[in-house]
């Protein structure tokens, strides 16, 4: 392609937006709202999932035995458990290693001293860690199948919720975007009309003169182009320091999350979301175009 070509269809291209301005205007705030809409649902559903990566780590599986276990019974358990899928480690804890713990825990060593020795009350215990917090249903059902157990603790309910709550998000979310942006393609299509409806002189003499379809074409593209990356751009701008914002305030009001879990950081989360809302920017721009076109190079 010739760079005279290139600057004639870019030129063309922004004459036809700015003499559409009211039109192009539009399809940018809807671009917008669809990329808005993309980046709020990502930040998310990333958190979403970013949280249930900690809580894998942070909310184990903790299985009781009964209170008169041997040492035949702990090894049965612990090959047991070691055999179910998705189970990564098993750490077996003593009576006195869980004592300890209480200890360092509550920062009580005086009061709980008098439960050393044959006075602790504490059963025998494993700790389960798993690959994924979404097996974890799964993978109870298998232990409380295992003799020997008299209680397993777990955060099944919280797990269930932040399951749901991510699978509706999601859904939720997929069905906003492909709503918007069919919304988007229409008007972003209709934009493209007025512009076509405007040069529809111009185009037919081309045509008769031997121009081809995509000399006629690019013009089109490139406000396509153009509204996708202005429409895309503007709410990244924005949603950036917003987020930044809502999570400082989260994190100021409701201090109980650092307990809990942690956001993503702007940049860990924005690298990703930049260069997609960019790409769904431009392709929305470019099917609405290519879309108008195609009806109305027949002339």
């Amino acid at each position: 392609m010739k760079l005279s070509s290139v600057r004639y269809y870019i030129h063309e291209g922004i004459s036809g937006l700015l003499r559409n301005s009211l039109m192009t205007v539009a399809s940018i705030a809807t671009v917008a709202a669809c990329i808005f809409i993309v980046t709020v649902s990502c930040c998310v559903i990333g958190n979403l999932h970013a949280m249930l990566k900690q809580l894998e780590s942070d909310i184990g599986i903790v299985v009781f035995l009964d209170e008169d276990a041997d040492s035949d019974l702990i090894n049965k358990v612990s090959d047991e458990l070691n055999k179910i899928d998705h189970v990564t480690l098993v750490t077996y804890i003593s009576p006195q290693e869980a004592l300890d713990g209480l200890k360092e825990e509550w920062d009580a060593d005086d009061i709980l001293s008098g439960f050393d020795g044959e006075n602790n009350p504490l059963p025998h215990s494993f700790e389960v860690s798993i690959d994924s917090i979404e097996n974890q249903a799964g993978i109870l059902d298998a232990i409380n199948q295992i003799d020997g157990i008299r209680n397993v603790k777990n955060a099944q309910a919280a797990t269930d919720v932040l399951l749901k709550l991510n699978k509706v998000i999601s859904i939720v979310g997929v069905l906003g975007i492909a709503i918007l942006g069919i919304i988007s393609v229409v008007i972003i299509t209709n934009t493209i009309k007025i512009s076509v409806y405007n040069r529809r002189t111009e185009i037919n003499i081309m045509k008769y003169v031997g121009a081809t379809d995509w000399f006629i074409r690019w013009p089109f593209v490139v406000e396509g182009i153009v509204i996708g990356i202005v429409g895309a751009a503007v709410p990244l701008i924005i949603s950036w320091p917003l987020y930044s914002k809502c999570v400082s305030l989260a994190y100021e009001h409701f201090s109980i999350l650092t307990n809990i879990a942690s956001f993503l950081g702007s940049y860990e989360i924005f690298s990703k979301i930049v260069p997609l809302g960019l790409a769904a920017g431009i392709a929305l721009g470019v099917l609405g175009s290519v879309t108008s076109i195609r009806k109305h190079l027949k002339v």
